[in-house]
């Protein structure tokens, strides 16, 4: 414990705070004017609480002092630390904090309002913060302004939702400290008009509070129409868009609200969004002016789905005829040429009502030449400082703080190194220049920041847990990361260091053997007798062993012995943050030259990286024993690889990866990677292709200007891009469909080359699928859309002719139904086959043998007779909803059984609980349907329990409980929901049976989370898991993760998961084929989960008895049973499954049945794979 904090702790204890009841603290003493200085000068930084290992399987935060925190937050703030660091220290709101900021006055108040909006620590966008609550208490109770903040509306709106509109309360709303109603309406209006100025949100309750105030008469309807309207127009993002259309339309808005507006309105149906089109569109086109027609026509053509395009032209067609009609007709070309039919029929119509003489024009797109040959491998410059000024390092300060993100790129280690030489050579002139630091900064500059201004920073601590084995006591240190730990004690330390040695030689970060012994001889020269071990570390990895290792095979023995001489003359000692030197086992100090001489003969190496196999979130490195007395860093570096081995491939490369949440150093990283020495690796190089379908506007810049850079220097090689590496997650592909654009973006900058292959091993995958994954007809478009760039490319000879055999791709095109994949694939076929028999021909003519290498005539026919939907349905060799596959030619045992079919643990019994339920289905939002679980406790005949899991699983997942609300039954037949009333329901051991609590953690009565271990899971319990598979939104997540654990655990045994299963095929709200899809894309449950797919087939079949025709929901389960048939076969061959679930009872009955449908075809073809009947 650091002495400053332990003194305060002491007056802290001796004014009887610790004592004291926390309601009444208030009551006591703050000391005199030196104990307060003191308290606040031990207060006023560093962290009070630290990572520890509470039990042998969990780790928790812990105090780092023996006192009650919340005790200690309220003297804190009553001795006078400033109100950024009170909302740091405060951990959630209540009456006795409240009134010690109040009695700190109003300017400290809206300080601390302002601090504590801005750590955004909420559980979801629109829930209630942490300090929400506390900070709403303060506005209203000291009449305050209210701040300029979105985050602070935000707690407005939660807040308000529940009070006003009596929504479902979120785990930090808190009964008992809370605004009055009178309170917010008071302020009401004052804060919608904020609300409105800030661009609150749209998707989250502030719409909701909007409407209240026009049915409760607190606004007028055309004022709020006013504010809606200017929302729309200022909102960023869709879903907003959306949802303030959505609005309009409830509070009845008429067509004349919309032609009032016309002008404004017509930009936005530029951005090509269905819901304002859909809703917007039609008004205005059937209603418009002339003058404003053709405007409104032009953003339109935004438009890209086909309904949407179709509700275009249907709305035009109720028009009278334009005067200027001729002046629409290219607008109208644009639709007559449309690739869907219908829509290119309504052009035509409309042309002909108009009286337009329109000639559909062949789309000829010119050969751009997109497919060109890779630029030469570049020579990576010398690191360079640059202007080595006190003024060149402000100017970096500048460029540093305004990024979110720490990346140690290039611009950062020229940092490092120019001020670190600086202010080893002038101090002072150094600390000038870094006063720039913002105060706010309170990640990578901050420390350097203090430093500056000449504030004490405390050395920086490595997490130490003390546990006993046996009788001896061990200490476990848990070490900082390589980099953090870099900066922070470099910071700390700066002016200390002639050099730093991880100072890169060259501009990919890596750094030469030579370079790194200058660097150790000028720390010789200054007569240091030691280096920092964070330094070294750093310096160690970035070493380019490969071209030391090349040089060395040329160079003599003689050479290389004088090197490892010079290096064991360096008896420098090793410093650790801590302040001692590095020692061996022994106790006695180990020197560096010695150490590095040995890392020289035995360094890192890097490790295949297999997706699906190897973890892309963290490290798991092997330390060489060579450098084994060094503390392991690596353990969290896993974004941050690519900056300590430079010279490595796919491992060190995950940070490269599409960015579908806020990605902040994206675009510094690929600019980065664009400055390495080799090429990409093939799975780094397919992640770096993804980025580009979903680019942020903060990462645009410097994404572009790194895909153009990494081109031009030879790093992006033409067919190495592996699609089995895309997202480094391994399994069933996503977002394909995003991928598409991201490939047609690639195309487009002329690197063609690089995704062509890539495209196509795609879809490849999408066929050998249970199902065709979803975005694959966006990625045969693309195929399609630039097949004769590759064309002529094959014969410019830039290409070569495998490019243009495009297996996958014949193999759709032969498969039936309309589906736009399908049609593009025969499309593609057509032109390839058209293009052969010209070959053929030609070679004929030339007097070639037949046999020379191109298509014979009988291959040319079968393709031929698939683009007229005749091919051979046996040659597809995949799973196809109406087909047979290349399963049932040849039922072979798989070579991977004993990967696939993983051996279970020993089931533990099912905990029986005898609560009976029922189950809703509610639509949170639109398309996202979530259960609630209406349950009816054994001894609890007055009262039900509703239940709904959406998201968040904590409660569940760690402690094996769930909130619910309590429904009182008695005197309304429907049932009352006691709104006051939520409580937490868990399995008690000792009772057996469900408990129900009214706080969370009921251990300790307060709604922390519950402290000791995890209630036991009961049938109840474990059915919300199961049953959460089938759940659509984010919570599918954490159900998917919380199955597997418990399946691991042996508590999900087989028996159990097929009796849960049983019970919930009973349930119409829960769809069989959404339960069973986790095992599409985790195969290793195959082996727990066939007794789902087993007990869905059973269902289906008595289904199948009762209404002559199998659900449509078995269509599903039937692709996934035909998908794994060869497992399922060999399985019972093993014994894994028994003769008589062998016998797959309901698949036959499926199977006979005379109703036309493709269930039936599939039942009769997994029945055959399976040797049933």
């Amino acid at each position: 414990m650091a002495s400053k904090l332990e003194s305060t702790v002491a007056i802290y204890r001796s004014l009887g705070y610790e004592e004291t009841a926390y309601e009444n603290i208030l009551s006591l003493g703050i000391g005199t004017k030196e104990e307060q200085e003191i308290a606040r000068d031990g207060l006023k930084s560093g962290e009070w609480v630290q990572i520890k290992q509470l039990s042998e399987n969990s780790y928790g935060f812990a105090p780092v002092v023996d006192v009650d925190l919340k005790k200690l937050a309220v003297f804190a703030v009553r001795i006078g630390v400033e109100a950024k660091r009170a909302a740091n220290v405060i951990g959630r709101g209540d009456e006795t904090a409240l009134q010690a900021i109040m009695a700190r006055g109003e300017n400290y108040a809206a300080h601390f309002i302002s601090a504590a909006e801005s750590g955004n620590r909420r559980a979801w966008e629109h829930s209630l913060s942490v300090l929400g609550m506390l900070c709403l208490k303060l506005l209203h109770r000291m009449n305050l302004p209210i701040p300029e903040s979105v985050e602070y509306m935000k707690d407005w709106a939660a807040a308000s939702s529940v009070i006003l509109l009596e929504t479902k309360k979120d785990y930090l709303f808190d009964d008992s400290f809370t605004l009055e109603k009178e309170e917010i309406l008071g302020r009401f209006i004052e804060h919608i008009e904020k609300g409105i100025s800030l661009n609150m949100p749209g998707t989250g309750p502030f719409p909701d509070l909007l409407f209240f105030g026009v049915e409760n008469h607190l606004l007028s309807k055309e004022a709020v129409k006013e504010y809606i309207f200017d929302a729309l127009y200022i909102a960023k993002r869709p879903g907003d868009r959306k949802a303030w259309v959505e609005l309009l339309d409830k509070l009845g808005c008429t067509e004349k609200d919309f032609l009032e507006r016309a002008e404004n309105l017509i930009p936005l149906l530029g951005l090509g969004e269905s819901p304002l089109l859909e809703r917007i569109a039609p008004v205005l086109i059937e209603n418009i002016s002339e003058e404003l027609l053709y405007p409104v026509l032009i953003s339109c053509t935004s438009a890209k789905v086909k309904k949407t395009k179709k509700m275009l032209l249907n709305s035009l067609l109720k028009r009278e005829k334009p005067k200027s009609a001729n002046d629409f007709a290219e607008w109208l070309s644009l639709y007559l040429q449309d690739e869907d039919k219908s829509i290119a029929g309504l052009a035509e119509k409309l042309a002909l009502s108009w009286g337009l003489v329109l000639e559909q024009e062949e789309s000829t797109k010119e050969l751009r030449g997109l497919w060109r040959e890779c630029p030469k491998l570049w020579k990576v410059p010398r690191f360079s400082l640059g202007e080595e000024t006190a003024e060149s390092l402000t100017d970096m300060v500048a460029l540093l703080s305004d990024r979110k993100e720490c990346v140690e790129d290039l611009l950062f280690e020229q940092f490092l190194a120019l001020a670190n030489q600086i202010a080893y050579k002038n101090p002072e002139e150094a600390k000038m220049s870094l006063l720039g630091i913002p105060n706010s900064d309170s990640g990578t500059l901050w420390t350097l920041g203090r430093w500056a201004r000449g504030i004490e920073i405390k050395p920086v601590e490595e997490s130490r847990q003390r546990f006993w084995q046996g009788e001896k006591e061990i200490v476990k240190i848990e070490y900082r990361e390589l980099l953090t730990m870099l900066r922070e004690n470099l910071f700390r330390t700066m002016g200390q260091w002639p050099c730093l040695l991880s100072t890169p030689s060259f501009e990919d970060l890596s750094i030469s053997v030579e370079d790194l012994l200058e660097r150790l001889s000028l720390y010789r020269e200054e007569k240091f007798s030691y280096v920092s071990e964070p330094d070294l570390q750093l310096a160690l990895t970035r070493l380019d062993m490969e071209t030391f290792s090349q040089e060395d095979i040329s160079k003599c023995k003689e050479e290389r012995s004088k090197c490892t001489e010079k290096l064991k003359e360096i008896d420098l000692k090793i410093q650790l943050p801590s302040g001692e030197f590095l020692q061996d086992k022994e106790g006695k100090d180990i020197l560096l030259g010695e150490l590095i001489a040995d890392y020289l003969q035995d360094p890192y190496v890097e490790p295949d990286f297999f997706p699906g196999e190897t973890p892309y979130w963290k490290v798991e490195l092997k330390m060489p024993k060579s450098i084994k007395a060094l503390p392991y860093r690596l353990s969290y570096s896993h974004n941050a690889l690519f900056s300590i081995f430079p010279n490595w491939g796919d491992y060190s490369l995950t940070a490269v990866h599409r960015d579908f949440e806020v990605y902040h150093g994206q675009g510094i990283n690929l600019r980065q990677l664009a400055r390495r020495r080799k090429p990409l690796s093939k799975g780094a190089l397919m992640n770096w292709i993804a980025v580009f379908g979903r680019l942020s506007d903060e990462n645009a810049e410097d994404a572009l200007k790194a895909n153009r850079e990494a081109w031009e220097r030879g790093l992006l090689l033409p067919g190495l891009a592996d699609i089995s590496y895309l997202d480094w997650s391994g399994g069933e592909l996503s977002n394909l469909a995003n991928l598409a654009v991201a490939m047609d973006f690639m195309a487009n900058e002329g690197m063609l080359s690089l995704v062509w292959k890539a495209a196509c091993d795609a879809v490849e995958q999408s066929l050998n699928s249970p199902r065709i994954l979803a975005g694959t007809a966006e990625l045969v478009k693309f195929l399609r859309d630039y097949l004769d760039e590759v064309i002529f490319a094959v014969e410019k000879k830039l290409a070569s002719k495998e490019a243009l055999e495009m297996k996958p791709i014949r193999i759709l095109a032969g498969k039936s139904g309309s589906s736009k994949a399908v049609s593009y694939a025969k499309e593609i076929l057509e032109k390839l086959v058209s293009i052969e028999i010209e070959q053929i021909q030609s070679d004929k003519n030339a007097g070639l043998r037949e046999n020379s290498g191109r298509k014979d005539h009988a291959a040319l026919n079968e393709d031929i007779s698939l683009i007229n939907d005749k091919g051979l349905r046996e040659n597809q060799g995949t799973i196809d909803n109406t087909s047979k596959s290349k399963t049932i030619a040849s039922v072979k045992p798989p070579a991977d059984f004993e990967k696939g079919w993983l051996p279970l643990p020993e089931g533990k019994e099912l905990i029986e609980d005898h609560v009976t339920f029922r189950v809703k289905g509610l639509e949170l939002r639109k398309n996202e349907k979530v259960f609630q679980f209406d349950l009816d406790l054994p001894e609890d005949s007055d009262c039900s329990y509703q239940v709904v899991i959406a998201g968040w699983l904590y409660g569940l997942a760690h402690e094996g409980q769930v909130s619910g609300t309590k429904v009182d039954r008695r005197g309304d037949r429907n049932g009352k929901i006691d709104a006051e009333k939520e409580v937490w329901l868990h399995y008690d051991k000792e009772k057996g049976k469900i408990v129900v609590s009214e706080c969370r953690n009921w251990r300790g009565g307060n709604n922390a989370p519950l402290e000791g271990e995890a209630t036991p899971y009961s049938k109840l319990f474990l059915s919300f898991v199961v049953a959460l598979l089938a759940q659509d939104g984010d919570s599918i997540y954490g159900a998917k993760s919380l199955f597997k654990e418990l399946v691991q655990a042996g508590t999900l045994s087989l028996k159990t998961v097929r009796e849960i299963t049983r019970l919930l095929l009973s349930y119409e709200e829960i769809s069989p084929a959404k339960l069973v899809r986790i095992v599409e894309k985790e195969s290793e449950l195959l082996s727990i989960c066939w007794g789902m797919l087993w007990e869905c087939i059973k269902d289906a079949g008595s289904k199948t008895v009762e209404t002559g025709k199998p659900p449509a929901w078995i269509n599903r389960i039937l692709d996934i049973c035909i998908y794994y048939a060869a497992y399922l076969r060999e399985a019972a061959k093993r014994g894994s499954i028994s003769k008589e679930d062998a016998l797959w009872p309901g698949l036959l009955e499926m199977a006979n049945c005379s109703a036309k449908s493709t269930a039936v075809k599939k039942a009769k073809e997994l029945a055959k794979v399976l040797g049933i009947g």
